[in-house]
Order: structure tokens, then sequence, then C-alpha cells
């Protein structure tokens, strides 16, 4: 049950995620503007590729290294100082290239050294920590907080286009005030070592298999906002920047599933229980697919409405670029299970980076033919063709070796997908009942929730059986 409740700690932490946002996007959009948040978006791209030089893999690699050894907590304690060590270490690597770059690099400086406390929280995050014990209470409760606290400087502070730097600060300051919160969480789980018998060499050769696909992935994620800048207008990457912030938050709460799954997965394959790991691996397939679906279909469904109440006047037409870039969480659903969380898990990387980069080269080729023609719908289209790129290669690549059975992953696959038709239909023809934007969303979103679980409960997916069986069992022991 500890998978359920983990789940649950996670899934309420998504929707906050996505009540926070239905408040700033909006406000922000409105108050700085179509261009300044395509200048935020653009310095926040750049700062990316050094907040990656600075994580170097750790995070993710911190977090398979303490789900293997969290069992002991001398070997637990070892690798946490060494793994914080070696993050402090490419924290002031990556500060020095940073102010080398800024030396030769003439535009938004002073936005960029803004940008740069992201640096430091980087440096001092222990959040993969937490996720490898499984502890997933600690890290969302210091969200939380973070959370409101910048909402609520946001809405104090945050009044004109003129102020886009106080945004950058707040977002920043809060990101590092919340790393800096989790330290006085870390005396219960790890005990003083003596530093001189920590040993880094054998950290290099996976930490470095690991940051290869973040390399592709970070590169993925901030080209387009790159392209835009240069190919395109600031408003452009604007109208991209909203957009993508949008799917970002649904994609939060798809990829919660993966990562309560993750630690498990990497504890029973450290075990040598393949049976246990199928069988999780399975179940977020399942759960994936169980949520994605129709929050892609219901997205294309609303996007109109959905739009002009959101982002106003300022961004007409985002609609079509939104409902394009949703289809891509179908495609990042997919592959966060199977590559960056399986591939991961069972030291399998070589699949993810080659997905990674494949993918990256399409987004690269098709940004530059669609971006100058099309803006921001070009870029939009380049993200989904590359998505689907890597969830393809990584599909391809556990085929060839054998390591997953892709006939029991994608076995009820199709009924989910059965249910999403059903909520594209019925919440268009819902659309048409009334006029006004709110009262559509509203009839759409209540009349597809409703037809989407009564075609579950007739197609019996295999995840909603199991989960009323667990349901069951608990209530049997009471």
């Amino acid at each position: 049950m500890s998978i359920i409740k983990n789940y649950l700690y996670n899934l309420t932490y998504q929707i906050f995620l996505i009540l926070v946002p239905l408040l700033t996007v909006p406000y922000i959009s409105r108050t700085l503007g179509a261009d300044a948040v395509g200048v935020n978006a653009y310095t926040n791209s750049i700062m990316s590729y050094f907040i990656l030089l600075a994580n170097l893999g750790l995070s993710l690699y911190g977090n398979r290294t303490i789900a293997y050894s969290r069992d002991s907590i001398e070997e637990r304690s070892t690798r946490f100082w060494e793994i914080v060590i070696l993050k402090l270490l490419m924290g002031v690597i990556s500060f020095g290239c940073f102010f080398i770059f800024t030396i030769f690099y003439g535009q938004y400086t002073d936005l960029l050294w803004l940008q740069s406390i992201q640096l430091v929280a980087t440096a001092i995050d222990i959040s993969w920590f937490f996720v490898g014990v499984e502890d997933f209470k600690r890290t969302i409760t210091r969200n939380v907080i973070v959370k409101v606290l910048s909402l609520l400087l946001i809405f104090t502070f945050v009044r004109t286009p003129n102020d886009l730097s106080r945004y950058i600060v707040i977002v920043c300051f809060s990101g590092l005030l919340g790393n800096l919160t989790l330290w006085s969480y870390i005396k219960r789980y790890v005990r003083k070592v003596d530093f001189a018998s920590l040993r880094f060499i054998n950290h290099f050769k996976p930490v470095v298999a690991l940051f290869l696909p973040q390399i592709a992935t970070s590169v993925f994620v901030s080209v387009n906002r790159l392209f835009l800048g240069s190919l395109s207008t600031m408003s452009q990457t604007g109208y991209f920047d909203n957009s993508d912030k949008v799917i970002r938050i649904f994609l939060s709460f798809v990829t919660a599933i993966g990562t309560v799954v993750f630690p498990r997965i990497a504890n029973y394959y450290k075990k040598n229980d393949g049976e246990k790991v199928t069988f999780f691996m399975s179940q977020a397939f399942d759960g994936v697919n169980l949520i994605s679906i129709p929050i892609v279909c219901g997205t294309i469904s609303i996007a109109k409405p959905f739009s002009n109440i959101f982002f106003g006047s300022n961004f007409e037409g985002i609609d079509i670029v939104l409902s394009v870039l949703a289809i891509e969480l179908i495609f990042m659903g997919w592959s966060s299970i199977i590559g960056q969380q399986y591939l991961v898990a069972v030291d399998k990387t070589r699949g993810l980076t080659i997905s990674m980069v494949i993918g990256v080269l399409i987004i690269i080729i098709v940004d530059l033919f669609l971006i100058p023609l099309y803006g921001a719908l070009g870029a939009a289209v380049g993200s989904v063709l590359g998505e689907f790129t890597i969830a393809a290669i990584q599909f391809w690549y556990v085929s060839r070796h054998k390591l997953v059975n892709l006939r029991v992953i994608f076995q009820d696959t199709w009924k989910f997908f059965v249910g999403g038709a059903a909520v594209i239909i019925v919440a268009n023809f819902a659309r048409r009942l009334v006029q006004h934007d709110i009262s559509q969303i509203f009839l759409a979103v209540l009349t597809s929730v409703a037809v989407y679980i009564v075609s579950l409960v007739i197609l019996k997916p295999r995840i909603i059986v199991n989960g009323k069986e667990q349901i069951m069992s608990v209530f049997k022991r009471k």
C-alpha cells in the first residue's frame, strides 16, 4: 500500500500544481505580456544548459543509488555524502562556465545573472535522496509551501511589464529556499561518515552515462524557445512557452506515476526479482495511459474556450498551438515509463541516450523548416514528432533486447483510446449546447469525465480491476 500512499501524496501535489498556474499564468500573461514572457523563456532556456552541467545527471543517479542502498544506513550515508560533494563541485564548475559565457554574450546579461540563482539551488538540492527512500511527504510539503510563498510574492510585486526582473527573482529564490529546507530532515536518514573514506571515482562512469541522455533532454526542452527567439519573434516564443507551461502541468500529473514506481523498480531489480519489476512496469504504463489519453482528448476539445479565459486576448490563436502540443503528452508518458524510469532503474541507459539524441535531431530538423514559416505552431509540430520518435525508439530498443514484453505492456492500451475517443465526441457535442466559454468548459469536462468512467467500467482494463481488488482487500483486513 506504500505505492498507493506515495501516489496519493503525488496526486494531491499535482492537483495543487495545476491550481497554482491556473492563477499565475493568466496573471503573468496579462501583466508582463507576450514579449516579456518570451524573454523570460529565452533566458531561462540558456540557463538550463548551465543547470544541466551543474546537475551532471547526479539527481537521477542519486535516486537510483539511494534506492539500491536504502536498506543499509551505512552504505546509504556514504553514498549520500559522495553524491552531495560531487554536486557541489559541479555547481562551482558550472558557475565558472556561466561567468565566462556572460563576458562574451552581450544580450540580457542582467536577467541571466538573476536566472543564475538556479545554479545555487541546483548545487544544494537533495530532493533526489528523499525520492530514493520513498519519502515523498518531505519534498511535497516543501514544494507546497514554496509555491504558495512565490504565488503571494508574484501577486504583490509583479504589476507591469517592467517587473520581469522581479518575477525572475521571486521564482528563483523560492526554489533556492525550498531546497534549503530539505536539509533540516536529513539527519533522520544519514549518519556522520569519515570523509577520508569517501570514494568518488566509481560514480563517474554511471553518472556520465546518465548525463548524456539528460543533455539531449535539456536540448530537446529548450531548443524550441531558442529557435523561436532566433528564427521567429519573442511574441511567438511567448505563445509556445505559455502553451508548453499548460502541457507541463499535465505532464507532471502523468509522470507522478513513474516517480513513485521508479525507486520500487530499482530496488526489486537490485534484488533480481524480475516478476515484481514486470508487474510494476505494466501497472505504471497502464496508469500513464489511464490519465494521459483523456487529458489529451479533453484539452483538444476545450482548447478554444480555455485559451480565451486562460491567456486572454493578447494570445489570439494560441488554442491551435495548445491543441497540437497536447498530443505529445501520450508519447511523453510512454517514454517516462520505458526510458526515464525502467531503462534507468535497470541500468540500461544506452537505449535512453540513443532515443533522446535521435529525438533531438528530429526536432532540430523540423524546427529549422517549420518555425520560420509557422512560428509557435511549427515548434509544436516539431515537439510532437520528436516525442513520438523518442518513444518509438525506446520501444524498439527494449523489444530488440528482450527487456520488456510489449504485448503485455500494450495489452489494454486500446481500451483507453476508445475512452478517449468517447471524450472527444461527447465534449464537442456538449460545447455546442452553450455559448459562454466558462459554460462550455464546465459542461464539456463534466460530461467527458462521466463518459470516460462509464467506458472504463464497461471495458475493464486490468489496472482498474487490480485497483478494485487492492481496495477490497484493505477493507477485508479491517
